[in-house]
């Protein structure tokens, strides 16, 4: 019996699990098929895929987009994929420029971070290429006292638009489309249910990206649970799109993401629709 979870993040992102502990629960938990779609960096992923791993790992890679907040894309594959890997480097470095800019911002209102020992700490606990985020930085702000809580760092100062807040560089979805498609990557539109659309809208949009080169849709998320994923599985049969699913697991007890094979269960066409991925993963890589 397959059971997949094809959305998971160490901490070499925003998780909090490095790639072995997080390969070791996912053994625990019983899946059977992984990948870690880390933000901006494939280093995770590259580190479990070069490790002799007990389970497959597809290398994998998330992307925010430019269009709208919640617009991520999913990069899958196979392939080495060099000039992709190149723009992947080039978007974490732009990240890592991001962070700096917010701790000056910090740092004038009053509440210094040392950049220096934020990165040290981030080498540490997910390795040299390792990105810088915004959670991070709120972890930094609490352990330095000067928030009690991440979601109070948010809300205060680094939240979309709050008084620290720096918007980050992002790729353009036609662009990024093309160029995972050129490079024997899968693109796959992530939780289309965290865009916060009318089913219309999001029927437009995909007619939108399937022209680009969309190549699936990730209907099995924790996000569609509430509208339910029927919707979402006709939206994607209709045009021909992959079906795919994972928990988005960060850490355990994390009330907007799923822990690790919370998607699985619902995912009733899964041993279909696993082969059809892994076919189209191995033709793109030719």
């Amino acid at each position: 019996m397959i059971r997949p979870d094809l959305h998971l993040h160490t901490n070499c992102s925003d998780g909090v699990m490095s790639p072995e502990l997080l390969m070791h629960e996912c053994c625990m938990s019983g899946i059977t098929l992984m990948a870690v779609t880390d933000h901006d960096t494939m280093s995770g992923s590259d580190a479990l895929c070069e490790g002799n791993p007990p389970i497959p790992v597809i290398p994998a890679v998330e992307l925010s987009m430019a269009e709208m907040p919640g617009l991520h894309l999913l990069g899958y594959g196979l392939a080495r994929g060099q000039k992709f890997r190149d723009k992947i480097q080039e978007l974490a470095a732009l990240r890592d420029q991001r962070a700096q800019l917010m701790l000056q911002r910090l740092k004038e209102m009053g509440m210094p971070i040392s950049y220096r020992d934020l990165l040290a700490k981030r080498h540490l606990e997910g390795g040299p290429d390792s990105t810088i985020g915004r959670p991070h930085i709120a972890r930094a702000l609490v352990r330095a006292g000067y928030c009690r809580n991440m979601q109070e760092a948010f809300a205060k100062y680094i939240g979309n638009g709050k008084p620290a807040y720096v918007p980050s560089e992002r790729m353009h979805i036609e662009e990024a489309i093309s160029l995972m498609n050129a490079c024997g990557f899968l693109p796959v539109l992530a939780h289309p249910r965290e865009l916060h659309l009318e089913d219309h809208l999001l029927e437009s949009l995909l007619d939108m990206y399937c022209m680009y080169g969309l190549k699936g849709l990730e209907v099995y998320h924790p996000s569609a649970r509430a509208k339910g994923y029927e919707p979402l599985v006709r939206m994607a049969r209709r045009r021909g799109l992959l079906v795919t699913g994972g928990s988005d697991f960060h850490q355990e007890n994390d009330s907007k993401h799923g822990r690790i094979g919370s998607t699985v269960e619902v995912w009733e066409t899964r041993e279909e629709d696993i082969p059809a991925f892994l076919e189209a993963l191995q033709k793109a890589k030719q």
